[in-house]
């Protein structure tokens, strides 16, 4: 009744064109420019004093998404492109009435966060296909950011990297950059007239506005490809011979409790080559990932294990190739799903522990219609698993103008003959711009085991500017069982509902953005239709002007447990049934100033006893170079069994000496384990794509022993034919 009351009140204060959801760019509406052919020396320096910039007609009158959607943006933007038988150039001029003052930029790492800085981006469609894109962005200190988007802008993945070259200048009237992005570093068909798709993006971070050349209707962004608009007269280009090859060397120093230091040095390579204009072959030996950054440490208070997300680049470049299901459109960690069938930290990782990769090939890329994706690697033996080879075949075909449908067949073959295979079809479909239709099947197949191995799911959605309906069924087998894949729930049926509304009250509350009031409903059972898990949650937020947002919520939740389980060493929870209520609140400030604080709170019931949750975040960035991250996660639990407190203190500390060249600290307090963990890491991009890593892992206990100290070199050289 209470959350009834509120969507009414927020319907009411709403205009009936906002409430309409509004209108939706014309798609018969193209947005033209053409790149002009040079033969002259364009020096990127971000000053754009070569002649050739005033000879081509730009690209500009750009519109706003946000916040006044499909009015004019409120500066002026202006894009030249010429093009040379090497190099696309981009010449940009983002004009600002505050000049300098008005800018922001927070970070200028490579793939540094965009939504808190004012960033310029392109999309380029380079097949044309209103599909699948690159997408480049910088800012006005030169910072570079690029990806990957697929299945319309469905999948993205922002650990691809490419060479490309960037220079910014900050003027009196704004800031403007130069870019120059090799033809080499993309793929495209090899036709002697190409026909692009592109779009671009301008942010205003002060303003918290966003506005695009070809316009982008909400909840979209740049990377909907098929709201591009085309890019002409680019004509005999080629690609060149797409060889890249990227040997690394690697001098750990280890030191353990009680033991003597080890020093084993390491040499790996990594090959890449483009086998076809959209499909590319990766090959890996003796697959080293020294310079990954730690894992954000969590608490874990339920029965079910925790999801952390991959971090190595071997494993993330491409990766949404392999995404399935839900995670085709975009779903790309844990949160609200219950199966991923590929999931790569399964692979040379065990127990906790790195398990040596002696090598691996991965094909991966576009054939037509088809988005294909091959991986085989071999894992060397371990304390913990004998020598193991996983395999994943995935294929997905374009239908219709933004759905597919695809298979997948995963293999994890152990030496000794014990095997875990999964089988799987699944289709995505997309109709009238807003409704989404997903679909899979699954089958695993294990040593051992017979029967009821087998996963269905079905979600339909709608999410358009104003609504969010969202629907879904799925069931699990008792025994299915996706070894290289995540599913920490089993033998389940569960349905799924979720209504969200986004009304916008505009000048009649000039500092509120939107309102979000939503309902979500989980009703799980086990096979037999016996009530296991229900979850009802009521929230309504509200999101300010400036980014700021505040959040209210109420959990209902029910629980049956068949079985006690450890929430504690020692401290069991009981069999029986369960009904507990948490109130929550959540408050976060505009991340772009120089302060900023994110504050949770919880309170209720919990299981049989009671818990209060507590979360602060506070956040110092003086300016792009330096920021200081701190957040305390705290928890008291009263339960019949006992009572308990658990705290996990996070640092985090990064330093930017250049776009090149970076200092990062993590340092975590976890009162569960009982331990102090560090990774210091230092990175030096000394040419495009080659580095230089330094880093220092180390965990004591909570009384300051050393349990592990961990000295890590590691030097990368690419070599570009």
């Amino acid at each position: 009744m209470r959350l009834t009351l509120v969507v009414l009140t927020t319907l009411a204060l709403i205009s009936p064109e906002v409430r309409a959801g509004g209108a939706s760019p014309d798609p018969e509406f193209d947005h033209q420019v053409s790149a002009l052919y040079i033969e002259a020396e364009i020096i990127i320096d971000g000053e754009m004093n070569e002649p050739q910039w005033q000879q081509v007609q730009p690209a500009s009158d750009f519109t706003q998404q946000e916040p006044i959607i499909g009015e004019p943006a409120s500066e002026r933007t202006e894009v030249r492109l010429l093009y040379d038988d090497d190099n696309l150039y981009l010449g940009i001029y983002c004009f600002d009435s505050a000049g300098e003052k008005g800018l922001v930029v927070n970070d200028v790492r490579r793939d540094f966060p965009p939504f808190e800085n004012d960033v310029f981006g392109v999309l380029l469609d380079t097949f044309d296909d209103n599909r699948n894109g690159f997408m480049l962005s910088t800012n006005p200190k030169g910072a570079k950011r690029d990806g990957q988007v697929g299945g319309d802008g469905t999948t993205s993945n922002f650990d691809w990297d490419v060479s490309w070259e960037v220079k910014s200048k900050i003027t009196e009237q704004g800031w403007q950059a130069e870019m120059a992005i090799p033809f080499k570093s993309l793929r495209f068909r090899q036709d002697q007239d190409q026909v692009w798709g592109v779009n671009f993006l301008r942010r205003i971070r002060r303003k918290n506005e966003q506005a695009h050349w070809s316009p982008i209707p909400v909840p979209f962004r740049l990377s909907r490809v098929s709201m591009a608009g085309s890019l002409n007269g680019i004509t005999g280009v080629r690609q060149g011979r797409n060889l890249y090859l990227k040997p690394y060397l690697s001098t750990p120093l280890v030191r353990r409790q009680g033991d003597d230091v080890d020093f084993v040095p390491e040499l790996g390579m990594d090959l890449k080559y483009g086998v076809t204009p959209g499909l590319t072959l990766d090959l890996t030996v003796n697959t080293d990932f020294a310079q990954v950054e730690a894992d954000e440490q969590q608490i874990n208070l339920t029965r079910f294990s925790l999801f952390f997300p991959e971090k190595r680049e071997f494993f993330l470049e491409n990766a949404p190739i392999f995404h399935f299901g839900k995670a085709a459109r975009g779903f790309q960690d844990s949160g609200g799903r219950e199966i991923i069938p590929f999931f790569s930290r399964r692979i040379g990782i065990a127990n906790g522990q790195l398990v040596p990769i002696l090598g691996g090939a991965r094909m991966s890329g576009s054939l037509g219609k088809y988005r294909v994706g091959v991986l085989t690697l071999q894992a060397d033996d371990s304390q913990a698993i004998s020598s193991t080879n996983f395999s994943v075949a995935r294929v997905r075909r374009d239908i219709f103008r933004n759905s597919d449908i695809g298979a997948v067949f995963i293999n994890k073959q152990v030496d000794g003959g014990y095997f875990n295979r999964t089988y799987g079809v699944d289709a995505n479909f997309k109709f009238l711009t807003y409704l989404n239709i997903s679909s899979f099947l699954l089958k695993t197949d294990t040593t051992g085991i017979s029967g009821d191995e087998a996963a269905a799911d079905i979600s339909v959605g709608w999410f358009d500017r104003f609504w969010e309906i969202e629907t879904q069924y799925l069931t699990i087998d008792d025994n299915f069982n996706p070894e290289v894949g995540f599913a920490p729930r089993r033998g389940i049926r569960k349905c799924r509902g979720r209504l969200g509304l986004h009304p916008r009250p505009g000048e009649r509350m000039p500092s509120i953005r939107e309102f979000r009031p939503t309902l979500e409903v989980d009703y799980i059972t086990d096979q037999e239709n016996l009530l296991v898990t229900r979850n009802l949650q009521t929230s309504f937020a509200i999101e300010f002007q400036n980014s700021s947002t505040l959040w209210m919520g109420c959990e209902a939740r029910f629980e049956r447990l068949d079985e006690p389980f450890e929430i504690r060493p020692n401290q069991m929870i009981p069999v029986g049934d369960y009904d507990f209520n948490e109130y929550r609140i959540y408050f976060g400030s505009d991340r772009s100033r120089l302060f900023s604080v994110e504050l949770r709170a919880g309170t209720g019931e919990f299981w049989n006893g009671d818990r209060d949750t507590y979360q602060t975040r506070f956040l110092f960035q003086p300016g792009y170079q330096f920021a200081a991250d701190v957040s305390w996660n705290h928890a008291s639990v009263t339960l019949p069994s006992g009572d308990f407190d658990t705290d996990l203190l996070t640092t985090r500390l990064r330093y930017s000496f250049s776009t090149r060249m970076f200092l990062n600290a993590l340092i975590q307090y976890n009162s569960t384990l009982e331990e102090i963990s560090s990774n210091l890491r230092f990175n030096f991009i000394y040419k495009p794509l080659s580095d230089i890593f330094l880093v220092y892992n180390e965990r004591r206990s909570s009384t300051g022993e050393v349990l592990e100290r961990a000295l890590v070199a590691k030097f990368t050289y690419l070599f570009d034919f």
